[in-house]
């Protein structure tokens, strides 16, 4: 009955957030993923390939639209709150997920995170299942329903693992690999959990380091398309990756306050109670492996967010495992009530802010500042592009386009315009790998804010402007874009 429930719950979720998906403006990095899409290759420069992946089957079925593009992401939302509902036993708390930023307006959004969230849930289902396999729970866990050790007859390793199960885990692992290279995380957690379970190495490291194998080999195509880029892409990751802070108190501050404005207070709160119960919790499997998956990932972060400014959306993944140990912990408390209130109010921020996110979506708040409005910004941009398409399509001349952004460039593609990001302006991206210029061709309509600096327009006469699109929200004008028409200077021409 309770597994009944689960499902209905998590396919109801899954129906309220295809309607999100359909309703809510595309984002310029999702539209940037699509472009991916159309172009499939090994890997990209940004990310490793499984957004375009699920993207082309997507779009393939439910054709070029937000709502295309968007499918999978509301398929790996729903499975995430699945697996959370499944290993954690205070039901309320998965409520509190659900109502989340990540699992509300963020669910929808097709990113490099949908796969990885989708990846890591099933690697920690994976896990629990595994290790509940070699029997070493000293106290039953009521919280997951048993499984029947005789049902599987696939040959076995050493400790009476089946081969299968570690077939599973390890093509689980190489594909959120194949998702976004936060997934390598999973590895040593995984590995600690194992150490945590006390059993014989003999046991499990074989296996372990089998299901290792299958992982490069399922990631492998990230390697192949490196090699063929001198490992640009991966060199580019790490150095964005190792960029040093200014100020490491204050990068910890803002990383800690992005996840308590997404998840609340909790994690951070109870995070010295789950080291300091690691080996209370590590009796039963279950919470053993959410140990593992939270606290050594949460720790790494916080730890780079000392050294380096860590991005908001980075540690998302480690706060899927929190629950089921929120939920251990709260058994303990409940009978206060002052413990309770104060468990309440620890999940204030995420429903504030999706409040305050849901009304700014109907009307815009005051309170926020139209130069931080990344929102409305964003409605605007996609705006610009539409009229941007309008206008060079109504131009005589059928010409390329190029833009000095990766962003703009994918939202003239969107709009089906042959467009090309010039190298050197912006920051590198998939559509400079191989570098485009102006220089390559004779004519081209430039969409820019600004003229194009002198060296990379030599040899084209003044550009002709073609027209002045203001990107306008909330009664502001944030920035005009022009689109003009550049034509190489012809030799003995007038």
């Amino acid at each position: 009955m309770e597994e009944r429930s689960r499902r209905w719950r998590a396919a109801a979720l899954f129906a309220v957030y295809l309607i999100l998906a359909a309703v809510l403006p595309a984002v310029d990095d999702e539209v940037y993923y699509w472009c991916w899409a159309k172009e499939l290759q090994w890997s990209y420069y940004d990310h490793p390939p499984m957004t375009a992946v699920l993207m082309r089957l997507s779009t393939m079925v439910l054709g070029d639209t937000v709502f295309g593009f968007r499918f999978f992401a509301c398929v790996a939302s729903a499975f995430a709150i699945y697996v959370i509902d499944r290993l954690t036993s205070f039901k309320p708390f998965v409520w509190a997920v659900i109502f989340s930023p990540l699992f509300t307006i963020g669910a929808v959004l097709m990113t490099p995170d949908s796969p990885l969230v989708m990846c890591w849930a099933a690697y920690l289902w994976w896990l629990v299942e595994l290790q509940r396999r070699f029997s070493t729970d000293s106290n039953p866990d009521p919280a997951v329903a048993s499984v029947d050790q005789n049902a599987d007859t696939s040959p076995a390793f050493p400790g009476g693992v089946p081969f299968a199960w570690w077939l599973i885990g390890g093509v689980i692992l190489g594909c959120g690999g194949l998702s976004k290279y936060t997934m390598a995380i999973a590895v040593p957690a995984g590995f600690v959990s194992f150490l945590l379970a006390r059993r014989p190495l003999r046991e499990w490291l074989f296996g372990y380091l089998m299901h290792g194998v299958i992982a490069v080999v399922v990631a492998s195509p990230i390697l192949i398309y490196n090699v063929t880029q001198n490992f640009e892409p991966l060199l580019y990751q790490w150095r964005h990756a190792a960029e040093r802070s200014q100020n490491g108190m204050i990068s910890i501050a803002e990383f800690v306050g992005v996840q308590m404005l997404l998840f609340g207070t909790m994690p951070f709160v109870l995070f010295p109670w789950v080291c300091r119960q690691t080996f209370s919790l590590s009796r039963t499997a279950r919470l053993r492996v959410c140990l593992c998956l939270y606290a050594l990932p949460l720790a790494f972060f916080l730890y780079k967010s000392a050294q380096t400014r860590v991005q908001g959306n980075w540690a998302l993944v480690c706060f899927l495992s929190f629950w089921p140990l929120a939920s251990e912990w709260y058994q303990t408390v409940r009978a206060s009530r002052a413990w309770r209130w104060s468990t309440a109010a620890s999940f204030l921020p995420p429903v504030i802010a999706v409040l305050a996110i849901t009304v700014h979506l109907i009307h815009p708040l005051p309170v926020v500042p139209i130069k931080g409005d990344r929102v409305y910004r964003q409605i605007a941009l996609n705006h610009a592009a539409k009229q941007i398409a309008d206008t060079v399509r109504k131009h005589a001349e059928p010409l390329p386009v190029y833009t000095d952004s990766y962003q703009m460039t994918s939202l003239l593609r969107f709009e089906s315009l042959p467009t090309q990001q010039i190298d050197g302006l912006t920051r590198p991206s998939h559509f400079t790998r191989p570098p485009r210029h102006l220089t390559d061709v004779d004519r081209a309509y430039v969409v820019t804010e600004h003229p194009l600096p002198e060296e990379f327009c030599q040899g084209f006469a003044a550009p002709e402007l073609i027209a002045t699109i203001p990107v306008v929200y909330r009664g502001a004008t944030d920035k005009t874009l022009s689109v003009r028409l550049y034509s190489r200077i012809v030799e003995g021409g007038p």
